[in-house]
């Protein structure tokens, strides 16, 4: 019979080992930073904004293999990752399966269920019973929600207001989805470009200086809490108190939150602030005289659809 020699190891060794293992799998990661197959899907269905879903749903391949790669992302090489790389992937994560919960539901057809009073569009992704808080999607072997992924990750534990210029709930009322997908590199860069193609390009907001009224998207006053003032704004927005959280219309006037009402700049200060900050010159001059009232526009949730 042969005999086998135990050879003592030691806690030093074992560990040493662990840590050699864990190195050489981290370098080796292979979830792609670029999001080549996310850019793909952009450049094939969006032009202008615009989502070809029917083309999507007939050919889905290339989103699904997407969707795999963030169902597959380690959470170990994940806590490695740099900020800009975080952000860039949840971007793309919430706007990927947004997409996805459209094709999933194409044609979108009216839902007693989801809207019974009937107060959006018959193809608007508000048909789409618990789309946002009820729905759930794969991301590094968890299972959440667009809320999720919104609320908790990217506002909370992120902390980036520049989100809501560039998160696409699918509705015309979205920021213009882009056609390239985000990656880290560029990030700071678009984030920034997003908020004044949201201002400009986009038409969420609306300063109109002949008639001196300054109409917002609804975004800010959804996310109020965001948006505090700035300290880099001038001085009318800073010396006016701030926002603790979500204001509606009904809170400031008394009234209806959905009728046309005019605020007072020092009510929306923060939102004021960060537009100001985006501004032309011209804008800039006019946002700082605060002699004007704020008015928040119709959100259109109809579908961002390209046909």
């Amino acid at each position: 019979m042969r005999h086998f020699h135990l050879v003592p190891v030691s806690l030093a060794a074992i560990l040493l080992i662990m840590l050699v293992v864990d190195s050489a799998r981290s370098e080796v990661e292979t979830f792609d930073h670029h999001h080549a197959l996310f850019n793909q899907v952009l450049q094939k269905q969006v032009a202008q904004g615009r989502v070809n879903y029917r083309a999507i749903k007939d050919s889905p391949t290339l989103l699904n293999r997407y969707l795999e790669t963030l169902a597959a992302i380690d959470p170990r090489d994940y806590e490695r990752w740099t900020r800009q790389q975080k952000l860039a992937m949840w971007i793309n994560a919430y706007n990927a399966y947004t997409i996805k919960a459209i094709v999933d539901h194409y044609p979108i057809q009216s839902s007693w269920l989801a809207d019974p009073l009937g107060h959006y569009p018959p193809n608007s992704i508000r048909q789409i019973p618990g789309v946002w808080d009820k729905l759930t999607w794969r991301v590094m072997g968890q299972e959440l929600t667009l809320d999720h992924m919104e609320h908790t990750i990217l506002r909370k534990e992120l902390a980036e207001p520049r989100i809501h210029f560039v998160l696409v709930c699918a509705s015309l009322g979205c920021p213009l989805l882009e056609s390239h997908a985000f990656d880290a590199p560029r990030l700071e860069k678009r984030l920034e470009q997003a908020v004044i193609n949201y201002i400009y390009r986009d038409r969420k907001v609306h300063i109109d200086r002949e008639n001196k009224i300054v109409r917002l998207s609804r975004i800010f006053e959804w996310f109020t809490e965001d948006f505090q003032v700035r300290d880099d704004t001038v001085a009318v927005f800073r010396n006016a108190p701030r926002a603790t959280g979500y204001v509606k219309h009904s809170e400031l006037t008394g009234k209806d939150e959905h009728t046309d009402l005019m605020l007072l700049p020092k009510d929306v200060a923060g939102p004021l602030s960060w537009i100001y900050r985006y501004a032309n010159e011209q804008d800039r001059a006019f946002l700082a005289s605060t002699n004007y009232r704020v008015v928040y526009m119709y959100y259109d949730y109809g579908l961002n659809e390209l046909r």
